[in-house]
């Protein structure tokens, strides 16, 4: 009875390649070799295309219609009104700002401004008022959502 290596994960697949009796089972060793190879040019695949549209570093919110990422510092984002158009799939969506996120995040945002961002930019010489942008704009990131425009039908 022979292993389906398919059907195991990568670590299972890397725990059997260091702990398999290499003479023993030599067609077995070359088996998952050849399966964690072929992950690993699909993982760097996967990883290519999401690169290919976006920084490394860069943020991204996902389309409620399509799913696929809208960048956070995009035209589509950063556009005038609470109306916006998805650049993939031309649904429209609204943005709206979750004020249950916003109002459970202050309090630790301002404890975290006032104890630790705060001091630390004042100590690099720069005005304490920068690090009040740091922390408005890190809140109004974390409330921001997207959802589907709702449609509202008249009989």
């Amino acid at each position: 009875m022979e292993p389906n290596y398919s059907e195991y994960s990568t670590t299972e697949l890397e725990d059997a390649l260091a702990n398999i009796d290499k003479e023993r089972f030599a067609d077995r060793l070359e088996r998952i070799k050849v399966e964690l190879a072929s992950r690993q040019t699909s993982e760097k695949s996967s990883l290519n295309t999401v690169s290919d549209d976006f920084e490394p570093n860069e943020q991204f919110f996902k389309c409620p219609t399509c799913e696929k990422k809208i960048g956070f510092f995009s035209k589509t984002a950063n556009k005038w009104g609470k109306k916006k158009t998805c650049p993939h799939c031309n649904s429209p969506f609204e943005t709206s700002v979750k004020l249950k996120v916003f109002a459970i995040a202050l309090i630790p945002a301002l404890i975290i401004h006032l104890f630790i961002l705060r001091p630390l930019v004042v100590s690099f010489g720069l005005h304490g008022a920068i690090s009040t942008g740091i922390i408005c704009g890190i809140l109004s990131f974390l409330s921001i959502r997207y959802r589907r425009v709702r449609s509202i039908n008249v009989t």
